[in-house]
């Protein structure tokens, strides 16, 4: 994520930041339709795990104090220590342990393709599972422990 990308994510980083407009547009965006829309897109492969106690859970980890900060960080990849594929996989090769990659098949695409590049690494494991999204770590922990 480069160039004018960058310029548009610090905008909507300020936005959320700003005291009095932030915690009204962080609002709109962490409800439970949207995340549950959000859930079911490309973090967990069945539609109906995130309801009930769960979705009121995830809903109020997201409206924590201050969480919005967290948040638009995270989504507008301000926290990300590299900026490009060729960075990443040098702090991967660098690593002094060994790395395992779990992933499966409806892993969403960009998230996909990085894992991919990580398993050409001779320090790095993976293994693909038959199910699966982005949290599948959560979502299905058995599998994952396998």
């Amino acid at each position: 994520m480069m160039g004018s990308e960058r310029l548009w994510f610090a905008r909507i980083r300020a936005a959320i930041d700003h005291p009095v407009m932030g915690p009204l547009l962080y609002r709109l965006n962490v409800n439970r339709l949207v995340i549950s829309k959000m859930a079911r897109g490309h973090v967990y492969s069945d539609p109906s795990w995130l309801t009930g106690d769960r979705l009121l859970a995830k809903v109020a980890t997201a409206r924590a104090k201050g969480a919005r900060y967290g948040s638009a960080r995270f989504i507008t990849g301000a926290l990300d220590r590299v900026g490009n594929r060729t960075a990443f996989l040098d702090l991967a090769k660098r690593a002094n342990v060994p790395i395992l990659v779990i992933h499966e098949g409806d892993t969403p695409p960009k998230s996909h393709a990085e894992m991919e590049a990580l398993a050409d690494l001779p320090s790095v494991k993976v293994e693909r599972l038959p199910i699966g999204k982005l949290a599948i770590h959560e979502e299905l922990p058995d599998i994952v422990l396998r």
